[in-house]
């Protein structure tokens, strides 16, 4: 997989779906500056240099749309090894956040590309690496600093992998592993208008399976994918 690193951009998505006609068929994307990058639910990410890691990663290879959501996933299970390599415990909280302790360290955003069918899916990642906040940061934790670009190594190296194992049909050790580093399984939490339940697994359709105080089994789509057309 290609790696681009640019000093300063708007998004690193909005860059990869901008450039995808010609970029090639797996394409990472590291910038030091994100000025403008985009979060879920309208929120703005950005960036300073040596502070946060914003990386995004395009799939032109990837065809199932119905798939896309198993993406989130692969790029959660790829950051949570990436700071257990750092000796940081870390945990995924359905569906695109990653938290340590009860903070969150890294949000994930992923789109498709449909022009007019699907043409690719991206993947960005926002991680705190040295900064004071916000939100939780690797430097908080253990008391170093990081360098960024060797994180984006690391991080691509963990997508490479999780990512052939989606491509060689082994996804079910993919979602063996997120439901074992699951910040919310077997937690009881006040969920919309099911009031108090306990999350008990994501499934292999993008579900998650939670119950209610009587009893009753649910199973409700946990990600939200934004198309680009």
């Amino acid at each position: 997989m290609k790696q681009i690193v640019l000093e300063e951009v708007d998004s690193t998505n909005e860059y990869l779906k901008r450039e995808y006609q010609n970029l090639d068929q797996q394409v990472s994307l590291y910038a030091h500056h994100q000025t403008h990058g985009k979060g879920r639910n309208g929120h703005v990410w950005q960036s300073q240099p040596n502070e946060n890691l914003t990386m995004s990663f395009l799939y032109k290879d990837f065809k199932k749309i119905e798939d896309a959501w198993k993406i989130t996933q692969l790029a959660a299970c790829s950051v949570v090894g990436l700071l257990d390599r750092h000796h940081i415990k870390a945990m995924i909280k359905w569906p695109n956040d990653i938290y340590v302790g009860d903070q969150k360290i890294c949000g994930i955003l992923t789109e498709t590309i449909l022009d007019p069918d699907l043409k690719g899916v991206i993947v960005g990642i926002g991680l705190n690496v040295n900064g004071q906040g916000p939100y939780l940061s690797m430097k908080q934790v253990t008391g170093k600093s990081y360098r960024i670009q060797q994180l984006a190594i690391g991080l691509q190296t963990f997508m490479n992998i999780y990512y052939n194992l989606y491509q060689t049909n082994q996804f079910d050790k993919v979602l063996e592993y997120a439901n074992n580093i699951s910040y919310l399984k077997d937690k009881e939490v006040n969920y919309l208008e099911y009031g108090p339940v306990t999350f008990t697994k994501l499934n292999d359709d993008g579900t998650v399976t939670f119950v209610d105080q009587k009893g009753q089994y649910y199973h409700q789509i946990i990600n939200e994918i934004s198309l680009h057309q």
